[in-house]
Order: C-alpha cells, then sequence, then structure tokens
C-alpha cells in the first residue's frame, strides 16, 4: 500500500526529481500511517486479499453457474401454468467467522434468481426462496461449501 500511494505521488506530480520522492516518501508515509491507525487497515488484511483472489475468480464462476441454473429454473416456475410455486422462508446458520463472507454469502444468495436473503443477524441467515425445490439444502449449497473452503484458507494466514 505504501508503495502504491508513493507511485501515485509520482504520476500525479508528473515528474521525478529528488525533492519530489523525498516529499513523496514522507506525504505517503503519513497517508499510510493514517491509514493504519483510522481506517482498520492492515498487512495482514492485504495479505488475506491476496490470498484469496484465487478463490474469488472460481466463486464468481460458480456464482455465474448458478445463476443461470437458477433462472432456467425460476422461468419454468413462471412460465409453466400448471406449476404452482411453493413460496418457503428458510434459517440456517453457517459456521462464518469473517464479516466479509458473511456478506459475499447473502449477496450471492439475493443474486441467484428465486431467492433473496432477508435478513442477516448473528450469524443467521433468513432467506425467501420462490419455490420448495429452491430452498431444498440452501444451508448447504455450494456457496456455503466454497466460503467455508475460504475460510479454512484464510484461518491458515
Amino acid at each position: 500500500m505504501y508503495a502504491a500511494l508513493f507511485a501515485l505521488w509520482i504520476i500525479f506530480n508528473g515528474r521525478f526529481t529528488p525533492e519530489v520522492a523525498v516529499i513523496g516518501l514522507i506525504v505517503s508515509a503519513v497517508i499510510f500511517l493514517f491509514i493504519c491507525r483510522f481506517m482498520d487497515y492492515s498487512i495482514r488484511k492485504e495479505k488475506m486479499f491476496y490470498i484469496l483472489i484465487p478463490w474469488m475468480l472460481k466463486y464468481f464462476m460458480i456464482l455465474l453457474a448458478e445463476i443461470v441454473k437458477a433462472n432456467i429454473k425460476t422461468a419454468s416456475i413462471i412460465l409453466n401454468p400448471k406449476m404452482v410455486p411453493e413460496p418457503k422462508i428458510v434459517t440456517f446458520k453457517p459456521d462464518i467467522r469473517y464479516g466479509f463472507l458473511k456478506v459475499v454469502l447473502a449477496n450471492s444468495i439475493t443474486l441467484t434468481p428465486g431467492t433473496i436473503t432477508i435478513n442477516v443477524e448473528d450469524g443467521l441467515y433468513t432467506v425467501h426462496c420462490l419455490d420448495m425445490e429452491l430452498a431444498s439444502d440452501i444451508g448447504d449449497s455450494v456457496f456455503v461449501r466454497e466460503i467455508l473452503k475460504a475460510q479454512d484458507r484464510l484461518d491458515r494466514v
């Protein structure tokens, strides 16, 4: 982060002289210390982000596949007049300890057609599902399994 701040200083200055470099080192250090002190930044958090990049790419592909599958299922429920949806509210509590992973799970559920996360409180998820079939095994879905894998990876850091 410090190197990125210094690089931005040099880029925004448009030239590289000893004076610009010294002032940039000082200004970058002050900004870096401010970020660490008041914005809850740490080297450990940055390291966690870089460790999760491959997982994020894999998770994004899984999310896209699940969105396509749910789109097909939701469209079949809506377009088939013989099929009557049976809405259901489901609650489950996965063992997710990291706040941003909780948000990822809640948003993944909401992005998937036919389901919406109503509430997340103390790790308990309340989800509305358009049909009983969409509600089955939501607490042990591919999203939960992948997020628990990411959590295990972060715990080893």
